[in-house]
């Protein structure tokens, strides 16, 4: 696979803007609202039915459930339902690859963290992001594996993630 130096050469400058929005949006600049960069009306995909007190739904519609999912994914929820979501605040990234195609973005990355309450997190994952004409995020799927997540942060099992590049 090419360095990302090599591939903005070949990426024209709407992928480029897009790429450069997906980065915002994982390394925000202290006091930068992560929400801006997505569409009113836009979509947010997810596997795991449990997120952002949406229970049952995969398909999050409109701003107001995609803030929920950006800022409730690192809120304390230990409490009384059980769940030990991870601590934004120590979220770091590796093996980032990135891949941009006219208006598609793919991110795949693996995320460690610690959890509130305590316990390293890590996982895989790969978002897939549509962008309108704008440069405004219009759709994305966010694919992780979600049994590895379940039994970390709602069953609290010590567990090993898969390795993408080793």
């Amino acid at each position: 696979m090419p360095e990302r130096t090599e591939m903005l050469d070949r990426w024209t400058e709407t992928e480029r803007r897009n790429v450069a929005q997906v980065d915002k949006l994982f390394h925000p600049e202290p006091g930068f609202d992560p929400a801006t960069l997505v569409r009113d009306d836009a979509v947010w995909w997810n596997g795991l039915p449990y997120s952002a007190g949406n229970a049952g739904e995969t398909e999050h519609r409109g701003i107001e459930r995609i803030r929920a999912i950006l800022y409730g994914a690192g809120a304390e929820k230990s409490g009384n339902r059980g769940v030990d979501s991870y601590d934004l605040t120590t979220t770091r990234y590796e093996d980032v690859v990135v891949m941009a195609d006219g208006d598609l973005v793919l991110r795949q990355h693996t995320m460690h963290a610690k959890t509130h309450g305590g316990q390293d997190y890590t996982n895989v994952y790969a978002f897939v992001f549509r962008f309108d004409d704008e440069g405004q995020i219009a759709y994305l799927t966010e694919h992780w594996n979600e049994w590895h997540a379940w039994n970390v942060l709602f069953n609290h099992f010590p567990m090993e993630p898969a390795h993408p590049n080793g």
